[in-house]
């Protein structure tokens, strides 16, 4: 994967992963996103994100990059999207989620901030984040490392890289990152994209019961604030997201509540149908206005939905003219036609450079706000 050159800076070179040189670039551009944010007036629940021409992903010339002052209350200490110079690359330990009756015990990603790149002034908030239906392994590059020294420097270096960008992008803010497996310990690291929706054995309850039991494991973690965990989920992650954050149903006694919840592309016809759906947390949805395998169509009548059954629920809705499915990752729009859902007639998925930095941009004020 090749980024954009990063800018000249005044300060001493830093060796950067991929990673960090794609965050690095974008960083301005999140600058520049935010304060319009700021100026913006207040915007209605829906929104339908413009989409100007394709513009370079890398910083003006004399950009800065000076690092974010103190965090205000139940805010992390880097929320700014301004990007801090020189981050430094998260603390990663492949950890076990113990097994609730009847579940497999689950492997997961434990990404923290290093020290020197958010000082440990306070607890940490906690960003709970659930794979897509292709799983959270590059499975590729895991058969590569399998029994290497690499695997045990870098347990993370196999996972796919919207999920690594994201600790990284993460973790840069200020959080912790708990990412759980749902797949692999079931025999499913290839993931369940091609499998019929009836068929599936791992589905929504399986994966709210994932992540049920990761909340519990987050809440027992030192250093962490339990009253400040994010949800966040792509595609059928971000499915078990709305699951997961359902009232009608049961919570369980010891599970940490969810702050807010995050939802990339999720299929929301799910919840569409179930006619007693409600939110027990503020959502934010974040969908392509092209997405041809999860319309977004669908996700604006469960808004209205939601709405009129709780007026008083925070319930946002991002469109972005002409995005497709995966709009946020960085590959080349394809087809594909393995996607079971749709029994061959295919499907389009790909990144998006502008509507992934409008959505990061938006990501970033959603989670700094201390109202969303």
């Amino acid at each position: 994967m090749t980024w954009p050159p990063l800018p000249s800076h005044p300060h001493p070179p830093t060796v950067l992963t991929a990673a960090g040189r794609w965050l690095r670039g974008i960083g301005a551009t999140l600058a520049l996103g935010m304060a319009m944010l700021a100026a913006a007036p207040a915007q209605p629940a829906v929104s339908m994100t413009p989409i100007a021409p394709a513009s370079p992903l890398t910083a003006p010339a004399g950009a800065s990059t000076a690092t974010p002052g103190p965090a205000s209350a139940g805010t992390p200490a880097a929320a700014s999207s301004q990007l801090p110079a020189g981050a430094a690359e998260p603390a990663v330990t492949r950890v076990r989620l113990p097994a609730d009756v009847g579940m497999p015990a689950l492997t997961a990603y434990w990404f923290t901030p290093r020290e020197t790149s958010v000082p440990r002034t306070q607890s940490l908030p906690v960003v709970v984040a659930l794979h897509g239906c292709g799983g959270l392994v590059d499975m590729r590059v895991a058969a590569r490392r399998a029994g290497t020294i690499e695997e045990v420097i870098d347990p993370a270096a196999a996972l796919q890289s919207r999920y690594r960008d994201y600790a990284h992008w993460l973790t840069e803010r200020g959080y912790a990152v708990l990412m759980p497996d749902s797949f692999s310990p079931r025999g499913k690291a290839q993931g369940i994209c091609n499998e019929s929706l009836d068929a599936r054995a791992i589905d929504d309850k399986t994966r709210r019961a994932d992540a049920l039991a990761a909340l519990r494991w987050v809440a027992r973690q030192p250093g962490v604030d339990a009253r400040r965990i994010v949800l966040l989920g792509w595609s059928n992650g971000a499915q078990a997201v709305l699951a997961t954050i359902d009232t009608s149903r049961a919570w369980p006694a010891g599970t940490p509540t969810v702050e807010r919840a995050v939802a990339f592309y999720p299929g929301c016809k799910r919840a569409l149908q179930q006619h007693d759906f409600r939110l027990r947390t503020p959502l934010l949805l974040m969908i392509g206005g092209a997405d041809d395998w999860t319309p977004a169509t669908r996700c604006a009548m469960l808004q209205n939905a939601v709405q009129s059954r709780q007026p008083d629920a925070r319930c946002r809705l991002e469109i972005y003219p002409g995005a497709y499915h995966g709009f946020d990752g960085t590959s080349e729009l394809h087809v594909r036609r393995d996607i079971a859902a749709r029994h061959g007639a295919g499907v389009t998925v790909g990144g998006d450079a502008v509507a992934r930095v409008a959505a990061l941009a938006r990501l970033d004020s959603w989670l700094a706000s201390p109202d969303p």
